[in-house]
Parts: structure tokens; sequence; C-alpha cells
């Protein structure tokens, strides 16, 4: 299915009348077509992907999401978990050229996530692979395309009777927050996370003179955290060959760690994470690591590495070895390895604020989910909603920190035990 619309019109038609809708535009203005993501029209010898392939490899800033081949695999996946809303491609075309694309794909979210009391709720909405629109380099610092581009996949996502446009943990400094921030009243929006810190490391010019920054005081305890886990293994996960077994081990990990115990299991071992890893390590980004104590997994970490910046996915380690810190242990093992074999100049440690990040980090910025929503009645009361339900969980955190109790939970769920590190 193709789907065409005028942004300078704002007529947004049911799909099966656009699909044979000829829009007569002005010379310079700018034309969307939004197909429905489809293997068979995928192929790499095929136009649509030649095309996406080439948008890709000409921006500077693409991101490892947006890459067609990480796409494609997902579709027949998506399409069982999601029947009624198939992932699609955005077209923007000016003067007949392609100049942009983007990729919505289908997610759904509960109020529960969303912070929302009371019963749980389901909401159907789409989320904008890579966080961003891939541009022709000309059109990079396009402020006006790109307000028409993301006011035109909200506008299509309510078309397609899907609740939310989804910018998921969104650097504080992108373009797209700004302009999520400043709607106009053009749609609305809402973020559950709100926007919290985030680390990053800048690795010097030598690499190894990262450690230079550290006092003897912290090396020394670096180094006996090391001792403390000497007798694990560590192992480098950048091969097909290895995924499949990596991910029954992080998996394992998964099912005893306090990210599972307080957010859900993390780690499923399902076909999306496989085709995922598959992805990475078949083009030479997959990075992720594993601690072994023998045969029994103990500590994993995954990442990947594009364009000189290493991203932190997702790390877990097993809360019956919390006493070693293996968590801590891991990542320092990473860092050597980072720095010893293909280094890259940035570290991204991903979502989250906790303080053991801040200490190995060089930089603190920001980073946040914020939901897109468009204008109706419907929607503002479903925000008032959630804004209500969110002042209301901030009071009752904010209780709970001045008596104490919500740190002693903090540490019970995430290690098992109260003062761990």
């Amino acid at each position: 299915m193709i789907t065409k619309l005028n942004p300078e019109r704002q007529d947004i038609l049911p799909s099966q009348d656009v699909e044979q809708l000829e829009i007569h535009e002005a010379q310079n203005s700018l034309q969307f077509e939004f197909h429905a993501l489809d293997c068979a029209q995928l192929q790499p010898i095929s136009e649509m992907y030649q095309n996406w392939m080439q948008l890709f490899q000409n921006d500077f800033n693409s991101d490892l999401y947006q890459h067609p081949d990480y796409i494609i695999p997902l579709v027949p996946i998506l399409k069982k978990s999601h029947p009624q809303h198939p992932g699609y491609l955005i077209e923007c075309h000016k003067q007949g050229k392609l100049i942009a694309v983007g990729i919505l794909l289908p997610k759904n979210m509960s109020t529960k996530v969303l912070k929302g009391l009371g019963p749980t709720r389901l909401l159907p909405g789409y989320y904008l692979s890579g966080n961003r629109f891939l541009m022709q380099p000309e059109f990079q610092q396009d402020e006006t395309l790109l307000k028409s581009l993301l006011e035109s996949a909200i506008s299509f996502c309510h078309q397609q009777k899907a609740v939310f446009l989804l910018l998921d943990d969104l650097l504080i400094s992108e373009p797209l927050n700004k302009l999520a921030q400043n709607s106009e009243n053009q749609f609305l929006n809402f973020s559950h996370t709100g926007f919290q810190d985030r680390s990053l490391i800048h690795f010097p010019e030598n690499p190894t003179d990262y450690w230079k920054q550290f006092r003897s005081k912290s090396r020394g305890k670096q180094r006996r955290l090391l001792r403390q886990n000497n007798e694990m293994t560590f192992i480098r996960v950048t091969e097909p060959d290895q995924v499949v077994d990596f991910l029954e081990a992080a998996h394992q990990i998964s099912l005893n760690t306090w990210q599972t115990q307080r957010l859900g299991l993390r780690i499923k071992n399902d076909d999306m994470e496989l085709e995922e890893l598959i992805f990475l390590a078949s083009n030479g980004f997959l990075r992720c690591y594993l601690l072994m104590k023998g045969d029994h997994p103990v500590a994993f970490k995954i990442g990947h590495q594009h364009k000189g910046v290493f991203r932190d996915v997702e790390v877990g380690f097993d809360l019956d070895y919390a006493k070693t810190s293996p968590g801590e242990a891991l990542l320092l093992m990473t860092l050597d390895d980072l720095i010893e074999y293909d280094p890259p100049h940035t570290f991204d440690f991903g979502e989250g604020d906790a303080e053991y990040k801040q200490r190995y980090s060089s930089e603190i910025t920001q980073s946040g989910s914020i939901l897109l929503l468009a204008p109706t009645i419907k929607n503002k009361f479903l925000l008032f909603y959630l804004k209500s339900s969110r002042v209301a969980d901030r009071n009752i955190r904010k209780i709970l920190k001045a008596t104490g109790v919500y740190t002693a939970v903090r540490q019970l769920l995430r290690y098992g035990k109260l003062g761990s590190r």
C-alpha cells in the first residue's frame, strides 16, 4: 500500500482513497508517500531498497536502526505481533527527487509503563526507528523539512488509529527534541521518563590515557574489583556464529537481574532479538561481552559500535553473584577491550543515571522518551490523566525518599541487599 499526503493542505484521507489520489503541487512543495513495509517489495534489486540504502549511506548521521537490512527481517515478526498496524516507510520527495526517509514501526505501550494509575490499558502506536529521519546531506540543517516530516508522521499515525508516535531515549540536544518541545499546537507531547542524566566517555587521542584521569586510590579499587572476579572468563562476542549461545546465556542471566525484577524480563531470547544481533554481527557492528564462571553465565553486556561510537544497549548480572560486583567488573574489562581493540572515540552508556556511569564518564548530557500525539479532545483527556498520575507518583516517591524507604527498596531490587555498590 502507498499513501500520499500533501502537508500544506493538512487533509488526511482514508488509506483506500489516498492510494488513488493524484496530488498536484507547487514546484517547490513537498510530497510524502507512506509505503507499508513488505519484504516482497524490498528485495535488494528493488528501486525502493536501492533508494533507501543510498540515503542511509549518504547521511553521515545515519543510525544502525535505519539500515534496510536491519528493518526487513523484522517485518514478518512485527506483522505477527501487530497484525493491525504494519510498519511503514515514509518517503519525502521534492521536485520529484527523494530527499528524506523515515521508518515507523508498531509498538504497544501500557498505561502502567507510562506511569498511569488505576486499571492498565494497552495503547497502540508507532516509534520512529533510529529516532531520526534519513536526509540527503544538503537538507541536514533544514528545520522546515524536519518539522514537515515530523508533523506528517504524527498525522499519519493518527490516521492509522495509532495513539502516539514515540521518540525513544532521545538526546536533549537533538533537533527533534527542540521541535517536540515547541510544537505550536500542531501536536501534543508527553514524556513519561522525563529527561535524565546520560553519561558519555570521550576517549582521548591516545585511548590508553583514559585511565590517567583516575586517582591512584580509584585505580586500586578497580584492580581489587578485578581480582575479586579473577575466576571469571571474559568473552567478546562479535561474530554471527556466537549469537545463539550468547543470547541463551544473556537470557539465563536476565532471569535473575534487578532489571527483570523491577521492569520485567529484559532478554527474552526471541526471534526479534536474534534477528537484530545477527544483523549487527553480519555487518561488523556487534560488540557484546559475557562473564562466565565455569559453565555458568554471570554477567552480560549488549552493545554495538558504528561510526566510532560504542553504544551500551543492555546490561545485567546474576544477583546471586552481587557481592563481587560482576557488573562493574565486566564494565572495566569492556573498557580495557575497547581501548586495546578497535577503539571508538565515544562510549555511550545509554539511558539511566546510575552512579557508576557518572563515575566513569567524561561528559553528562540528558536524554528522555517522548510521546507525540495528534491534538484531539480524546488525546488531551489521555494526557491529563497521565500527567495527573505522574504528579501523584512523584509525590509518593518524594515521601518515600524523605523517609529513606525509597533508597532501601531500590538497593534491594537491584542488588538483593542493602548498602551494595
